[in-house]
């Protein structure tokens, strides 16, 4: 039951970026606003920090999700906040993020 609750939250957290990068048309734009980098990168380590908890048969059950690099990112962002390149943030929430709910939705 705890797994499921589990993927619905990252769901809720994909939604989330999608919503503060969908009127967002560039990097230069996206870095302009630091209020949109806090809550993407908030979320994204929402995100890693659920995956974290997700028992290891339901993250089988999601083959196609690199769940190491979405944990790893958690713990970058966590202990090198300042360190973060958002050019990797920029691509995650643009590019990244879309693929992941898909796959969590199947």
């Amino acid at each position: 039951m705890k797994d499921n609750q589990y993927v619905q939250r990252l769901i809720k957290y994909c939604d989330k970026i999608n919503d503060y990068m969908r009127p967002v048309k560039s990097f230069n734009e996206f870095i302009s606003i630091p209020e949109k980098v806090d809550a993407v990168i908030l979320n994204l380590e929402q995100i890693g920090e659920t995956a974290k908890k997700l028992s290891l048969e339901i993250r089988k059950e999601y083959p196609k999700i690199n769940w190491p690099s979405i944990i790893g990112l958690r713990n970058m962002i966590s202990h090198e906040y300042e360190g973060v390149k958002l050019e990797i943030i920029y691509e995650i929430a643009t590019k990244h993020i879309v693929a992941f709910k898909i796959n969590l939705n199947i």
